[in-house]
C-alpha cells in the first residue's frame, strides 16, 4: 500500500513552536541552543502519511532525515527470495534516515508509516549547514550515531547467539521502552503486534512466535489480547533478555 504524503503548512497544529517543542524531545537535537534549534525548526516540512504509506516512496534517492512527531515508522527490508525482515518500529520522537547526510547514500530499508504518522522532513543539504555553522552540533550527531552502532551491534549478536526465547524477551522489552504505556496490570506495549509482526521482526514463523507467547504468559511474564501485549513481570523478562546460551 502506498499513500501520498499530505504536507502541511505552517498554520494550526503544527506551527513553529509545535515543530519547536517535537525536536526538542529528540535526543539529537535536545541539547541544541535556542538559536540552532529555532534554525532546524524553520526547515522541517510536516508532513501526514497515513497508515500503510511508504516514505521516499515517489523519490527514494530524496535526502532527507525525518523526525517522527507523532506516531511509528516501521523499517524493514525484503530479501532476495521476497522474505520480509522487519528491522524496529521507531516511535514518537525517534530520528530516522540521518544516513542521507552522507553523499551518494542509497537507502537500503523501507520506511513505512505503522499508523498514521506525522513526520518533520529535514533538508538534509539545509541541516548540514546549519551544523557547519556551528560545528560543536556534529558532536550530538556524532554521539547519537554511535550509540546507533552500538545497538545494530547488539541485534546482530542477539540474532546469532541469542535463543529464540532470549530474542523475543528482548524485542518485548525493547519496544516497551519505546512505546510503553504504564497501567494497573503492567506496561502495555503501546503498538499493535500481530504475531506476523513479531515473526517479521525475529525472522521466524507465526508458530513459532505463537509458542513463545504462551510459553511467557502461562510464567505469568506477560498478557496478550487482541494483538496487544501486556509485560506483567518486567524483572523476569529483563533477565531472560540479558541471558544467553
Amino acid at each position: 500500500m502506498t499513500t501520498e504524503a499530505k504536507t502541511v503548512g505552517g498554520k494550526g497544529g503544527w506551527n513553529g513552536d509545535a515543530r519547536l517543542a517535537a525536536l526538542r524531545l529528540c535526543p539529537p537535537f535536545a541539547d541544541w541552543d535556542d538559536g540552532a534549534l529555532a534554525r532546524l525548526a524553520a526547515i522541517a516540512r510536516v508532513e501526514h502519511h497515513a497508515r500503510g504509506a511508504e516514505i521516499f516512496a515517489r523519490d527514494p534517492e530524496r535526502r532527507e532525515a525525518f523526525v517522527i512527531a507523532a506516531g511509528e515508522i516501521e523499517i524493514s527490508r525484503v530479501s532476495a527470495s521476497g522474505r520480509k525482515y522487519v528491522l524496529s518500529v521507531s516511535g514518537a520522537h525517534s530520528v530516522l534516515a540521518l544516513v542521507r547526510l552522507l553523499d551518494r547514500q542509497p537507502i537500503h530499508f523501507t520506511y513505512r508509516a505503522y499508523g498514521d504518522t506525522t513526520l518533520l522532513h529535514l533538508p538534509a543539504a539545509r541541516l548540514i549547514a546549519i551544523l557547519d555553522a556551528q560545528p560543536m552540533l556534529w558532536r550530538s550527531i556524532a554521539l547519537f550515531m554511535c550509540a546507533r552502532q552500538g545497538d545494530s551491534l547488539r541485534l546482530l549478536n542477539d540474532q546469532q547467539l541469542g535463543s529464540l526465547e532470549q530474542r523475543m524477551a528482548a524485542t518485548i522489552v525493547d519496544l516497551a521502552r519505546i512505546h510503553g504505556i504504564e497501567g494497573k496490570e503492567g506496561t502495555e506495549v503501546g503498538l499493535r503486534l500481530p504475531q506476523e509482526q513479531l515473526g517479521a521482526m525475529l525472522g521466524i514463523t507465526r508458530q513459532s512466535v505463537n509458542k513463545l507467547l504462551r510459553g511467557f504468559e502461562e510464567a505469568g511474564l506477560i498478557t496478550t489480547d487482541y494483538n496487544r501485549l501486556t509485560i506483567r513481570d518486567h524483572a523476569a523478562l529483563d533477565r531472560i533478555a540479558a541471558s544467553r546460551d
